[in-house]
């Protein structure tokens, strides 16, 4: 897990596991396999750099591994099937 900041100043962890991936908009976003979203003051650079900590700290392992992605994109998938966006809300 990493820490990372909100806004109001409250550190909290996140499961490096569940990053699907980090942007900037102008402010940095993170989003998590689950679809939620959280809005936090570290930059995507630093985000970047703890979780290769994060993943050397563990035994050096870069990324998920294959399968767990793979599953990763069916359950992702599988969701957005279920809730689809009209073009009313896009």
């Amino acid at each position: 897990m990493i820490e990372l900041t909100r806004f109001d100043g409250t550190r909290f962890y996140v499961n490096v596991e569940f990053i699907e991936f980090v942007e900037t908009t102008p402010d940095t976003v993170v989003s998590l396999i689950d679809h939620k979203k959280l809005l936090v003051r570290e930059t995507a650079q630093e985000i970047v750099a703890r979780m290769l900590a994060y993943h050397r700290q563990i035994g050096g392992r870069p990324a998920a591994s294959a399968a767990s992605l793979v599953q990763r994109m069916r359950d992702r998938e599988a969701a957005d099937a279920a809730y689809p966006i009209s073009e009313a809300e896009e």
